[in-house]
């Protein structure tokens, strides 16, 4: 009668075999992910599209409809982050080695606004709610900058919050001393100051580094903004926070005038919510 033995080493290497048939197909079929489509800024224009900056470019899609809308000559070897729309629908893009350029639609061309700005850090444009000719700028060295006159010459106004700013905006929220608030994403939370420059505060006790910041035009007082990937929802301004549900990594908001907030992703879905109140492409 023959004695059967227990090998160790070839249970494993079946085991082994058996995992890889079952991995082998799924492996197969994965693609790697497309770094170009994730979305780094949003912005609507002025007919309503929505202007997507990806790694790969910067985009213009209304409806099915996609137009690619080529970048300042000054973009390439810099790094692009930062869209803003004018209260006059014009369009602003910012970013490390970039500076601040404008968009003319009419000529279809960026114009440079740094003669008197210092390009190399510039991290994050906003444009003001109502005042077409008025723009903010933030040095990741030298603090915020601001612009009465579309550009043309830009003034040192205030050394910014503590913290780094890698977003902000400009809101005409009620309440202000002046003419709105600025909200800042740091990599501590969102700060809040009065466009007065008065006193940078906390808006409220969310933590972590912020990547993105957005608020609703038609209510000044909903706020919005994403922490690692994860979006957060204010409805006093700043006071109070609370996560919102979203599948995937969050990486950029905008309002538009037809889908509400709309949300990018870093596998490059845009997301809207649709009459059920689900999160559901804009675009595909």
């Amino acid at each position: 009668m023959k004695t059967m033995v227990n090998h160790p080493g070839i249970l494993l290497s079946v085991f082994f075999l058996l995992m890889l048939a079952v991995a082998m197909p799924a492996a197969a079929q994965a693609q790697p992910a497309d770094h170009s489509r994730q979305v780094k800024a949003l912005a609507t224009n002025a007919s309503g599209a929505l202007l997507v900056l990806r790694n790969g470019g910067l985009f213009a899609l209304e409806g099915q409809a996609v137009t690619e809308v080529p970048l300042p000559p000054a973009a390439s070897g810099a790094e692009p982050r930062s869209l803003a729309r004018g209260a006059d629908n014009r369009i602003y893009l910012a970013g490390p080695g970039l500076g601040v350029w404008r968009y003319d639609s009419a000529s279809e061309h960026w114009q440079s606004l740094n003669d008197t700005l210092t390009e190399a850090g510039i991290t994050a444009i906003a444009a003001h709610a109502t005042q077409p000719n008025t723009l903010y700028a933030y040095h990741e060295k030298d603090g915020m900058f601001r612009s009465r006159d579309a550009g043309v010459e830009w003034v040192k106004v205030d050394s910014g919050p503590r913290e780094p700013v890698q977003a902000f905006l400009h809101s005409d929220m009620p309440g202000s001393m002046e003419s709105g608030w600025l909200f800042a994403g740091t990599t501590r939370g969102v700060a809040r100051s009065m466009d007065c420059f008065c006193f940078w505060g906390d808006a409220g006790e969310l933590r972590g580094a912020v990547s993105a910041i957005a608020y609703d035009p038609e209510a000044p007082e909903n706020v919005y903004a994403v922490i690692e990937g994860q979006l957060h929802h204010s409805p006093d301004g700043g006071e109070t926070w609370a996560g919102v549900d979203v599948a995937g990594v969050v990486t950029a908001l905008t309002f538009s005038p037809t889908q509400g907030l709309v949300l990018g992703t870093g596998n490059g879905d845009l997301l809207a919510r649709d009459a059920s109140g689900q999160w559901a492409s804009v675009h595909e």
